[in-house]
């Protein structure tokens, strides 16, 4: 049996994406919010201390 989701020809990923925005639209408002803080994503990029740039 093949996923739906490999079905539909899109990537497991997005597939996920999908689900957790459908899951966080229908949440009750009092716990949206926190849901929603959980979205954002935070990157920093930290260089090695002593490295030379080339």
């Amino acid at each position: 049996m093949v996923a739906y989701w490999r079905q539909a020809g899109i990537s497991y990923i997005r597939y996920s994406e999908i689900c957790a925005r459908v899951v966080r639209a229908v949440l009750k408002p009092e716990f949206r919010g926190e849901a929603l803080k959980r979205t954002a994503t935070t990157i920093r990029l930290v260089k090695p201390a002593g490295t030379k740039t080339q």
